[in-house]
């Protein structure tokens, strides 16, 4: 009798902790069994602290770690490329990179008509055109080098011709106004009448850049050089340039540009004269004239130099490249000095 009372006991205290077979688990926080990557979940195992049942869950997957690398530079006509792939499973993708915008806009706003007027200097009609130009880079520009091209209401092009902007430094982000640029109408070219005759309203513009140079000294044309030619024996640098203007009282009769220079004798022998030809470019590297020059009247002591000043060009206002030389600031040109003789004050030459 005693015996089945006891097993009565135990039989009751079973069903009581067990619940009728189920446990109440108390699960622990869990331990990471398999680490998550970015292309597969992960797995997280949890035990029971009652029974010690197990129980599995997913853990997500971790994200990509992305690096970025541009592999097609955009350019002003074509979308560049950049590529991202993952440093973990290498799993990659790409993106388009915009077309550039334009490092310059140029746009023309006006256009004015300006009729012949000896007294006010001006020899035939002449066209003028007001310019907006946007500096859209992130670097202060110096000179803007471009052709416009002047086309009618119906895109038929009327004329195409050279056009520069300097003289004015254009900040980074900004733009500038640019006036009386323009040309002189030759009254036997049908190309300059049309473009006098037409209305503004009735005109299209189109300016092609075709090189920048900023104020840092770099340009879009690496081939610009704004350095003089050294010859091995003598080094020519034109330190200034001064415009004298019309002065009848003085014997001036036309407009001149003047030049100094400074003349380094490399030798070992004291020199006499230098006969050579001067080169003057424009800020883009061009050539606007070059001219036969000599220095003499002075001698350049060996390993010395010697500064001559005055020389220089009287402007034909019928030359274009004259008034360009005449017009253009001494900063925004370049001077290239070749050699071609020397005399030394000994007698001998080379």
């Amino acid at each position: 009798m005693k015996k089945v009372i006891i097993w009565s006991v135990v039989a009751l205290l079973s069903f009581t902790l067990t619940g009728c077979g189920k446990c109440k688990h108390e699960y622990d926080d869990g331990v990471i069994t398999r680490e998550s990557t970015c292309t597969e979940e992960g797995e997280k195992t949890f035990t029971c602290s009652l029974c010690g049942e197990i129980k599995n869950e997913s853990v997500v997957k971790k994200d990509h770690v992305y690096k970025e690398e541009v592999a097609k530079e955009p350019t002003f006509d074509e979308e560049g490329e950049k590529t991202f792939t993952c440093e973990n499973c290498g799993d990659s993708y790409a993106e388009p990179i915009p077309v550039r915008d334009d490092e310059v806009v140029v746009t023309v706003t006006n256009k004015s008509n300006l009729p012949k007027d000896i007294n006010a200097g001006r020899f035939s009609d002449r066209i003028e055109v007001t310019f907006d130009v946007m500096n859209n880079s992130d670097k202060v520009i110096k000179g803007v080098q471009g052709n416009l091209s002047v086309c009618d209401l119906f895109d038929e092009e009327i004329l195409k011709i050279s056009c520069d902007f300097t003289g004015n430094s254009i900040p980074a982000g900004n733009s500038i106004t640019v006036n009386d640029l323009g040309i002189d109408v030759n009254e036997f070219m049908d190309s300059h009448i049309k473009f006098y005759n037409t209305d503004f309203s009735d005109l299209k513009f189109e300016y092609e850049v075709t090189n920048i140079v900023y104020d840092d000294g770099s340009s879009t044309n690496e081939e610009s050089s704004t350095e003089s030619i050294d010859s091995a024996k003598v080094t020519v640098n034109v330190t200034g340039k001064q415009n004298v203007e019309i002065n009848y009282n003085a014997g001036i009769y036309s407009p001149r540009a003047e030049f100094s220079f400074e003349v380094y004798n490399n030798t070992s022998k004291d020199i006499k004269g230098v006969q050579g030809v001067l080169t003057i470019k424009d800020l883009f590297g061009v050539d606007i004239m070059s001219s036969n020059l000599d220095f003499t009247g002075q001698t350049i002591g060996a390993n010395g130099s010697a500064v001559f000043s005055g020389l220089g060009i009287d402007i034909n206002q019928f030359m274009d490249n004259h008034v360009k030389v005449y017009n253009t600031d001494f900063s925004d040109l370049q001077f290239e000095y070749k050699v071609n003789a020397i005399v030394y004050s000994d007698g001998t030459t080379e």
